[in-house]
């Protein structure tokens, strides 16, 4: 099962990593009653230089979380990305079928989670 470095500090950037982020309003819906339906994701990624080439920063969703995870890991091998980081709005969101999170939160580099 894959192991992901995770943050909810909407001010951490992991500036070598593709970036799935996680986010629902179903806790708001849910004080008024109203179902939201699935949690869903985006891919996101900075600038980076791979063989040579600019890969320009974008954004692409909403996916499901597993499309999410799995379009992440397809960017992150062709585009030669170092890993797959996920920015979580909230860690309840996160469903352990997905794969798994880091004890801590926290996107820096840590080698020992590769």
């Amino acid at each position: 099962m894959t192991l992901y470095q995770w943050t909810d500090d909407d001010d951490e950037v992991a500036l070598d990593a593709i970036i799935v982020g996680i986010g629902s309003d179903a806790p708001a819906f849910a004080e008024f009653g109203i179902e939201f339906g699935e949690v869903l994701a985006s891919v996101y990624w900075p600038d980076w230089i791979a063989q040579g080439d600019k890969v320009s920063a974008s954004l692409e969703g909403p996916y499901t979380v597993p499309d999410a995870l799995e379009r992440a890991e397809h960017l992150r091998a062709q585009w030669a990305f170092q890993r797959v980081v996920i920015a979580i709005q909230d860690r309840s969101l996160w469903d352990d079928a997905w794969g798994e999170l880091a004890e801590f939160p926290g996107i820096a580099i840590d080698e020992s989670v590769h």
